[in-house]
């Protein structure tokens, strides 16, 4: 398909677009086909690995996988014991706590960036755009030499939380800026113009009016960390039993118990990172 029918195609499309608008019409025509073979690939490629996790992971799904933990489970017992009770509740007190972090500080440096507009706005901006592009193992390395190495935090869901905190803020302030643009100006001079401080118009006009968008950069956030896997492998490690407590002991999540037993030569354990994944896809919808 790639390598003889697309060049044919392209071919073909730029001989028809000459043939009927001229010479100019060839680019075009190679444009639209590249777009429309690019969108097919992307979308045959999409659609394999959503089969394939689906087909997969539903042969692990059962009420016993999804609530019970690993504590008394090796790689080779059989399917129908154990399960990623303990992971799922990990991965939600990790994301919670990144949550909890990076989203009040996400939308707080994107009102300062366009609300505020003081002298550190453009190096508030390109911090926040440096932080997009910082690798996850830097953030669990950080995490991990600055906090766990020094005896101030041990491995951990709060440990954990901080360095998909890092990995959280630059989506959150970047994709909250851009929906407090968004926001009409009339809004706010109708509001200062009222009598109101600029304080206030940023809490009772801007935000309110932006809150489907900072919502939406909320979910972005979570949606770029909940499957990070090397941060967790520095910072939270794993456990095969149900932890409470965000601060005293490694715990698992999704993630690390997929990076786990996908590589094992057991079936039945390859299955159980297939029904994780699954679990982590629904949970992401």
């Amino acid at each position: 398909m790639i390598a003889v029918y697309f060049p044919l195609q392209l071919v073909a499309s730029m001989i028809a677009a000459i043939a009927v608008r001229g010479t100019k019409a060839a680019a075009d025509a190679v444009i639209i086909v590249s777009a429309i073979g690019a969108t097919i690939f992307s979308m045959v490629v999409l659609i394999s690995v959503l089969w394939t996790i689906i087909t997969k992971g539903l042969q692990a799904l059962s009420g016993a996988f999804i609530f019970q933990n690993n504590e008394y489970i090796s790689p080779s017992t059989p399917l129908g014991y154990g399960g990623i009770g303990h992971a799922i509740l990990g991965t939600v007190l990790i994301v919670a706590i990144s949550a909890v972090i990076a989203v009040p500080l996400g939308v707080m440096t994107a009102v300062y960036i366009t609300e505020v507009r003081g002298r550190a706005v453009p190096y508030v901006r390109f911090f926040v755009q440096a932080m997009s592009g910082v690798p996850s193992v830097v953030a669990g390395l950080f995490i991990l030499t600055v906090f766990i190495l020094t005896g101030v935090l041990d491995n951990s869901a709060f440990a954990a939380g901080l360095a998909y905190a890092i990995l959280m803020l630059p989506t959150v302030a970047r994709t909250a800026a851009e929906v407090l643009k968004l926001v009409p100006d009339d809004l706010r001079t109708g509001a200062l113009a009222l009598g109101s401080t600029r304080a206030r118009v940023v809490l009772r006009v801007v935000i309110p009016a932006a809150k489907t968008g900072i919502i939406t950069a909320a979910i972005l956030g979570v949606a770029r960390v909940v499957g990070e896997t090397a941060p967790l492998l520095l910072t939270a490690l794993k456990n095969d039993k149900t932890v409470l407590n965000p601060f005293s002991e490694p715990i698992s999540a999704l993630p690390t118990y997929i990076f786990d037993n996908v590589a094992q030569p057991y079936p039945d354990a390859v299955l159980r990172a297939w029904g994780a994944a699954l679990t982590l896809m629904i949970i992401v919808a």
